[in-house]
């Protein structure tokens, strides 16, 4: 079963500690640490919530496609293994929007990586949520490791800072911020991309999701 994480996180986020604050109308730095925790964890629950990312950051999707590769198949113009990804053309890829593709590395039994050759696929950022897609003439390759036996190593984000990001989506972000430190009495752990965060139970505002909803991205795996 397909399985994507997260490598390396955003070095920024899209909303500064100041524009946070003026959101909120807090005047003073006693509570700036909450402040930036809450950030964090609205950016968070903005990409979980709209299947984006804000920031530039790297992803790894795993799959799992070494079963059943026991026979060949002959399409009138490509011969190859049969495989997982049979009759499949192209491999979409969770958070939008796709900058790049580092790698496709597939694993034997052994563990040992082999990295796929770029010249092999396409990477197409123009379609939503941004996938990988085969050149003319090019199979998927077959793992010998039945789990994780290939692994795509990506890059997604709207850019390296906030001045990349949509402003309703940075306007709905201030405005969970704003409402969750308000909320603050009551606290829940929630999960995300970088383990446990805490923050405040209070649901959010619908209208809050009314203005990211045009931007929720519908992700249906490989």
């Amino acid at each position: 079963m397909p399985s994507f994480s997260l490598l390396i996180p955003p070095s920024v986020e899209p909303v500064l500690l100041a524009e946070a604050k003026a959101q909120a109308r807090i005047d003073t730095g006693a509570d700036d640490a909450l402040v930036t925790s809450l950030i964090i964890g609205a950016r968070q629950w903005v990409e979980a919530y709209t299947g984006r990312a804000l920031i530039t950051q790297t992803w790894q999707y795993a799959l799992d496609l070494g079963l059943g590769a026991t026979g060949s198949w002959w399409d009138g113009e490509r011969q190859g293994p049969i495989t997982g990804l049979d009759n499949v053309n192209a491999i979409s890829l969770p958070r939008a929007p796709l900058q790049s593709v580092t790698s496709v590395q597939v694993f034997d039994n052994t563990d040992t990586p082999t990295v796929w050759p770029a010249s092999n696929y396409f990477v197409d950022t123009i379609r939503t949520p941004g996938r990988i897609a085969l050149r003319m003439g090019a199979v998927w390759p077959v793992p010998s490791r039945l789990t994780n036996g290939i692994i795509i190593q990506y890059v997604v984000g709207y850019g390296n800072d906030g001045s990349f990001v949509p402003e309703p989506i940075k306007t709905a972000l201030r405005q969970l911020v704003a409402h969750w430190y308000e909320h603050r009495g009551d606290a829940a752990t929630a999960p995300s991309a970088r383990g446990s965060i805490t923050m405040p139970a209070a649901p959010v505002p619908m209208v809050i999701q009314a203005v990211l909803d045009p931007y929720r991205v519908r992700f249906s795996g490989v």
